[in-house]
C-alpha cells in the first residue's frame, strides 16, 4: 500500500508513544529500523525508530523521547510479536546499548536473502525486485538528529519500514517454496 493511504504518526510525547504502543500490542508482526548519527560522536546516537504495522506507519523521535523508549521492551520481547528488520545487527546493538532494548522473534530480510541466494542482499534490491520501488539511499548518512525532520529525511525514514512487511510476506513464502524449507 502507498504512502498516501497509510496514516503516518510522529511520535513525540508520552501520551503518543504508549498510543503506538497499546496499538502494536495487537501485532502480529511490526517492521523496525533504526537512524543513527554517527558523525563526530565516538559511539553515535539513535535519532529514529520507525515502526511500521500492515496499517499504520510510527516515526519515533528517540531524542524527544529518550526516557520513555523502555515502554517499547513488551512489544519488542513478546513471541507473539514477530520483529521484521532488514540487516538487524547494527539495530539489535544500538537498542540495547541507548535503551536498554531488546528483541525476541526476530526475522532478518538480510538473512533471508542470503539463504535464498538472491543477486543482492541490500534493501534497496529487495524494495525494486519485490515492490517495485525505487530506494533512495542519499540520506542514509543525514543528520537525523535535526528537528523538524525535513520531509525527504522523513519520507526516506518511513520507506525503510513502509514496505518491509511485504518484503517479509515475499521472502517467508520463498523460504517455505524451496527445497528443504517445509513448504
Amino acid at each position: 500500500s502507498g504512502f498516501e493511504k497509510t496514516p503516518l504518526t510522529w511520535v513525540d510525547s508520552m501520551p503518543l508513544m504508549q498510543e503506538m504502543v497499546r496499538y502494536l500490542e495487537g501485532c502480529k508482526e511490526v517492521a523496525l529500523d533504526l537512524e543513527h548519527h554517527s558523525v563526530r560522536t565516538f559511539q553515535g546516537i539513535t535519532c529514529l525508530v520507525q515502526i511500521s504495522s500492515r496499517e499504520r506507519d510510527y516515526i519515533v523521535d528517540c531524542i524527544e523521547l529518550r526516557g520513555s523508549m523502555h515502554l517499547l521492551l513488551g512489544v519488542l520481547t513478546d513471541p507473539k510479536v514477530t520483529k521484521v528488520l532488514h540487516g538487524a545487527d547494527s539495530d539489535v546493538k544500538w537498542l540495547q546499548r541507548d535503551f536498554g532494548l531488546y528483541i525476541v522473534n526476530l526475522f532478518d530480510t538480510g538473512q533471508a536473502a542470503r539463504v535464498l541466494e538472491l543477486p543482492s542482499f541490500g534493501y534497496a534490491h529487495l524494495l525494486e525486485s519485490i515492490c517495485h520501488v525505487s530506494a533512495d539511499k542519499q540520506h542514509q548518512l543525514a543528520d537525523w538528529r535535526l528537528r523538524p525532520l525535513p520531509l525527504e529525511l522523513l519520507k526516506y525514514a518511513r520507506t525503510d519500514t513502509h514496505y518491509l512487511l511485504h518484503v517479509y510476506d515475499t521472502l517467508r513464502r520463498r523460504l517455505a517454496e524451496a527445497p528443504g524449507g517445509g513448504g
